[in-house]
């Protein structure tokens, strides 16, 4: 399956835009929970990672204020939740189609979404605790990418296996992960390099929007490295040539995912093969 089969482009848009609507919503209501001192931490976060000064920073400030009223409505905060899920849902079928698995009905495939959300929303918060636990040591900068890499590492080989339903060896997803974090990584080093500059223009150009429209096209960005990863290590773990068997006999001995389905015309790999 390669990315252009799996439509990555268009998976990527959904997976980013989905992402700003449900998942920084998530993030907000978990942080309106902190004390009102503490409470901008998203915004804090953001204009830390992206290191932004002046009136950018302010925006950012003010497009994740925090009003100190901690008063959440059930109906908002369920809602908020079923569109967690749905992103992980959706999610969830972009992984189940790399790697070739059908479907599986009932509640305990949306428990397993479920599970990849909290699973995600932890990495995340875990990220910003242990970035500023690292930034007062020396050398912060070196540190920060190391975090982020392990952290990357765990949260992008966790989530796919939850939301596969652990119906294959975590060890297995361990080159998807790996790829993922270190991607994602060289993606942030970028980042701080770019975005800066391109948040101060978009924000006088278009005041709060033109901040929006920056951090929806970073999400993008994110979710495009995330399907790209998939592919690359779905079709490694596939792959019947010996320099891939060498590859990945350190963490993934045994039968390969897909090759009873490429041995069964009926099986699942057939079924995406055909469709």
């Amino acid at each position: 399956m390669t990315f252009l089969a799996l439509r990555g482009i268009d998976r990527a848009l959904a997976i980013a835009s989905q992402a700003f609507t449900a998942l920084v919503p998530l993030v907000l209501l978990v942080a309106a929970l902190a004390p009102v001192d503490q409470g901008d931490v998203v915004a804090d976060a953001l204009v830390g990672r992206f290191r932004l000064t002046g009136d950018t920073a302010a925006a950012m400030r003010q497009l994740f204020a925090n009003t100190g009223d901690g008063a959440t409505g059930t109906l908002s905060v369920l809602l908020l939740v079923l569109s967690g899920i749905s992103l992980t849902r959706r999610m969830q079928h972009m992984y189940e189609q790399a790697w070739r698995f059908e479907p599986r009905p009932g509640l305990a495939h949306t428990a397993h979404a479920g599970a990849g959300l909290a699973a995600l929303l932890l990495g995340i918060a875990l990220l910003y605790l242990a970035r500023d636990v690292v930034e007062p040591l020396p050398y912060p900068d070196v540190l920060v990418v190391v975090v982020s890499g392990l952290a990357g590492f765990l949260v992008w080989t966790t989530v796919p296996w939850l939301l596969l339903d652990r119906r294959i060896e975590w060890r297995r997803l361990v080159p998807m992960g790996v790829l993922t974090a270190a991607c994602s990584c060289l993606y942030g080093v970028a980042t701080t390099v770019y975005m800066p500059d391109l948040l101060e223009s978009y924000s006088r150009r278009y005041g709060l929007f033109g901040v929006t429209l920056a951090l929806v096209g970073w999400l993008l960005a994110m979710a495009v490295i995330i399907v790209a990863a998939t592919v690359v290590a779905a079709e490694l773990d596939r792959a019947p040539e010996p320099w891939a068997r060498r590859l990945r006999a350190p963490w993934a001995p045994g039968p390969r995912v897909g090759e009873a389905d490429l041995a069964d015309p009926a099986g699942p790999g057939a079924l995406m093969r055909r469709g």
